[in-house]
């Protein structure tokens, strides 16, 4: 099985300090970002393939081609045209079953392993102010759809933008337009396949520590030293 890790980004609310260093590369604990997620990967997967784009050369020049008998393929998005798009990059290496996730953002493992479980699915967490995040609409715990920052309730389960997908979601992604900001949106994909088959929302009983800002690194660790 694989898994795939989006890198690409530019980390432009994280300056100055993404200015020299990739947001994955940011140090949680003395340790990186894309670190804490390739190690809980470990024995899940046999591949994983980062999609890479700002200062590219530092991710692979850290990792190399292998990571605690994991094996790293990197593939560049020229171009920052969305997550989407990201994830587009990789439709030739992931025919299969795999993992989707993040490289700003750091997930415990035992929602991993509740989200592999199923055929498809998708890691919601609990939140107070969901006007902030996109929002799961389910039905059960059926995923209907996603809503960015929602001026009104639709739930409090926001999505963590963890993954379990197939190559359904490339035939998604190749019907997409641009959003408003000029992007193809991910979750747009996710929601259309949800119209087609089942994706499953898994209700987070760990951790999810999003990296989006300066502060956050301090609230990072905070957690992390407790977990």
């Amino acid at each position: 099985m694989k898994a795939v890790i989006l890198a690409a980004g530019e980390g432009t609310r994280m300056r100055p300090i993404t200015y020299t260093t990739p947001k994955p590369l940011i140090r949680i604990l003395g340790k990186p970002i894309l670190e804490y997620n390739l190690d809980i990967l470990k024995g899940r997967v046999d591949e994983v393939i980062m999609v890479v784009g700002y200062l590219k050369e530092k991710i692979m020049d850290y990792f190399g081609d292998n990571y605690g008998g994991i094996k790293l393929t990197f593939v560049t998005q020229k171009t920052l045209k969305g997550t989407a798009d990201a994830v587009r990059q990789v439709k030739a290496l992931v025919p299969d079953k795999f993992v989707l996730m993040m490289g700003d953002n750091i997930y415990d493992k035992t929602d991993l392993d509740a989200c592999l479980a199923h055929e498809l699915a998708a890691l919601g967490v609990e939140v107070s102010e969901s006007e902030k995040f996109g929002i799961f609409r389910l039905d059960g715990d059926r995923v209907l759809g996603i809503v960015e920052k929602p001026k009104d309730f639709i739930s409090n389960l926001a999505n963590a933008a963890l993954y379990v997908l197939d190559g359904d979601i490339f035939a998604e992604i190749e019907k997409l337009k641009p959003s408003r900001r000029g992007e193809y949106e991910l979750t747009d994909a996710i929601t259309a396949l949800a119209k087609l088959r089942p994706i499953y929302c898994i209700r987070s009983t760990g951790y999810w520590i999003p990296i989006g800002y300066p502060q956050d690194i301090e609230k990072a660790e905070k957690i992390l030293r407790h977990a």
